[in-house]
C-alpha cells in the first residue's frame, strides 16, 4: 500500500496523521494479544492475590486461632426436682483454629431447698433423697462450626460464633443423708457422715458467643453433664445396701463472659 497521493500540503499533513493513528491502534491490538498470550502460559507475572488461597470483600472481624480465652460464668442446673443448684464456673480454653480448641472448666457451688421439699417433710413427715452437686472438673473438644453477625433495626452489627462442646470429667456430689429417719419400729439407724463422693461421665453441650470487642465476648451455652452415682454411696445403711449403679443427667444452662489473649 503506497502513501496518499500529495494533492496539497493539507491533504498530506492529514494522511500523515491518519496512518499514524493507525499504527497506533495495531500497535494497542498488538500488546493486548501479548498479554493474553502471558496469561494463558506458565511464564505469567504474579498477581496481587495469587499467595491468597480465599479472597473475601471483608476479612474474618473477630479471630481466635493461636489465643486463649478464659473467663467465669454462673451455671445453673435446671432440671432438679425438690433443689436449686447454683455453680460459679471457672474456663480456660486455647484455640488452635478458628474452629477447633479445647477447653478445661472448674466449677464450685451449693444447692438450697425448694418449698416442695420442705412441704413434704413438715406436713407429711416424707424426706426426699437428693444428690447435691458440689463441684466439676472437666476437659473438652470444642467446635466452632459457625460464625456470622445479626444485624439490628438500627444498623448495629452484632458478631457471634455457635459452637459445640464434647468431653468427660469428674463431678462431686455431696451427701448430707438427712433423708435418714427412724424406721416404723422406732429403731433409728445411724447414717454415715456428711461427705462428697467424685464420679466420672461425660458432657455434651451448645453454645454461642457475642463478640464485645476483638478481646472480650459474652457466652451463653446449654450442657448435659451425664454420669452415673453407686446409690449404697447415698443409702443411711451403706453396710447392707446393695450396689446399684444410677445415671444422672444434670442440664446446665451458663452465662458469662470470657477475655482473649
Amino acid at each position: 500500500m503506497g502513501w496518499p497521493k500529495q494533492i496539497g500540503g493539507g491533504k498530506r499533513r492529514l494522511g500523515i496523521l491518519a496512518w499514524a493513528v493507525l499504527l497506533l491502534i495495531g500497535s494497542l491490538v498488538l500488546q493486548d494479544g501479548v498479554a493474553f498470550a502471558q496469561a494463558d502460559g506458565e511464564d505469567q507475572p504474579k498477581g496481587l492475590f495469587d499467595a491468597y488461597d480465599v479472597r473475601v470483600i471483608r476479612p474474618r472481624f473477630f479471630t481466635k486461632a493461636r489465643r486463649a480465652e478464659f473467663g467465669g460464668q454462673l451455671s445453673v442446673v435446671m432440671n432438679q426436682t425438690f433443689i436449686y443448684t447454683y455453680l460459679m464456673t471457672g474456663i480456660l480454653n486455647y484455640h488452635f483454629t478458628e474452629a477447633l480448641g479445647v477447653e478445661v472448666d472448674g466449677s464450685f457451688g451449693f444447692s438450697l431447698d425448694k418449698e416442695d421439699k420442705t412441704l413434704l417433710k413438715s406436713s407429711f413427715n416424707i424426706s426426699t433423697q437428693i444428690q447435691r452437686t458440689q463441684y466439676q472438673f472437666l476437659g473438652s473438644l470444642v467446635w466452632t462450626p459457625l460464625y456470622g453477625k445479626y444485624q439490628l433495626a438500627s444498623g448495629k452489627l452484632i458478631y457471634f460464633d455457635t459452637f459445640l462442646i464434647g468431653g468427660g470429667g469428674m463431678t462431686g456430689i455431696d451427701y448430707q443423708y438427712d433423708h435418714c429417719q427412724a424406721s416404723s419400729s422406732g429403731t433409728t439407724v445411724t447414717p454415715p457422715a456428711a461427705n462428697t463422693k467424685g464420679y466420672f461421665g461425660g458432657i455434651i453441650g451448645i453454645g454461642q458467643r457475642f463478640f464485645i470487642d476483638k478481646n472480650t465476648s459474652l457466652r451463653f451455652e446449654v450442657r448435659d453433664n451425664i454420669f452415673s452415682v453407686n446409690e449404697r454411696d447415698g443409702s443411711c445403711d451403706p453396710e447392707y445396701a446393695a450396689d446399684k449403679a444410677t445415671a444422672i443427667n444434670n442440664v446446665t444452662m451458663q452465662v458469662g463472659a470470657s477475655r482473649f489473649l
